[in-house]
């Protein structure tokens, strides 16, 4: 044989694939399928409704019917498309054709019988998203018998920690008196919860701290810190720039809350009560917030201040 024929019959034997019943979709075709096919027709867009980053969806096929026909090359749609000649026709649209060693690989996996992979798992599309399914109520109970817990069952069973039991009801009652007013029960109210074995105590007792003066003294300080409250404002002994009615703002916080005023009450108040109400001298305490900032010698840095605090300050809410 001549060298040159030689040389051209390896080179034949080098670049075409020798498939027979080995051809495999998920290491051959897909692939091929992701690189050119999945952006038209995968998770994320499906045009003619069709997918091709799976074998079983191809074989389900689109608007157009299956995609592939089992052991007929010639008769499947996904062959036809691929290998057509008419540039309306073939795909992928608006982009080079498959190359033949592509087009063959497919081909022989059709030819073959198109065979779906054993325990195929369909790639997830947007909608499968867990943001984009409605909320399902869990069917059994957290360890602590609380729907918050079900978020921790699984983070104690990884670091195997005891669920602690459920607190006695004196625990419980000091722990919402601290958090809602900052104070502990006093004996009697501790003696009323222990004694009221109806179904609603403990909401009797979250309605009488709610209604308490101290609970927006507790929760108002915490406003303050957000909307920079304080009585001495100067450097180190100087009051330059402290106001000596400032107080009657911090009442007002305070008031506020134990009213349930609400919030967006409170921040059109603090901006703006001299405006809305000038005559109202209980609503015009609001408007502490803004002489909070009053500078005696730069009205620029007052306006300043006021500024860049305002939108910090309500951006808590």
């Amino acid at each position: 044989m001549p060298r040159t024929a030689l040389l051209f019959a390896t080179w034949a034997l080098l670049t075409t694939p020798i498939y027979g019943d080995g051809v495999e979709f998920q290491r051959d075709v897909r692939p091929i399928l992701v690189k050119h096919c999945v952006s038209c027709h995968g998770a994320r867009s499906q045009k003619a409704k069709l997918r091709l980053d799976a074998a079983t969806l191809i074989h389900q096929g689109g608007d157009s019917g299956t995609a592939v026909i089992a052991k007929q090359p010639a008769k499947s749609l996904l062959l036809q498309r691929i290998t057509s000649k008419d540039p309306d026709l073939r795909m992928p649209a608006e982009a080079k054709p498959l190359s033949q060693k592509d087009i063959a690989v497919i081909r022989a996996w059709i030819a073959q019988g198109a065979a779906v992979p054993a325990n195929e798992t369909i790639p997830a599309g947007p909608e499968d998203h867990w943001a984009w399914k409605p909320p399902r109520r869990s069917k059994r109970l957290a360890a602590g018998g609380n729907v918050i817990d079900l978020y921790f069952d699984s983070l104690h069973k990884q670091k195997k920690v005891e669920t602690r039991p459920t607190a006695g009801r004196e625990h419980l009652l000091r722990r919402v008196s601290l958090d809602r007013v900052g104070l502990p029960p006093t004996r009697k109210q501790l003696h009323q919860f222990l004694s009221d074995k109806s179904p609603g105590a403990y909401t009797k007792v979250i309605d009488r701290l709610l209604k308490s003066p101290h609970h927006g003294e507790r929760w108002g300080r915490h406003w303050m810190d957000i909307w920079r409250y304080t009585d001495w404002f100067g450097l180190g002994k100087e009051v330059r720039y402290s106001q000596k009615s400032i107080w009657r703002w911090r009442d007002w916080i305070v008031e506020s809350l134990n009213d349930d005023l609400g919030y967006d009450r409170m921040v059109v108040d603090m901006l703006a009560a001299d405006e809305i109400a000038p005559s109202d001298i209980q609503r015009l305490r609001a408007t502490g917030f803004l002489t909070r900032n009053f500078n005696l010698f730069n009205r620029n840095y007052w306006l300043d201040d006021v500024v860049e605090h305002t939108p910090k300050g309500r951006s808590w809410g």
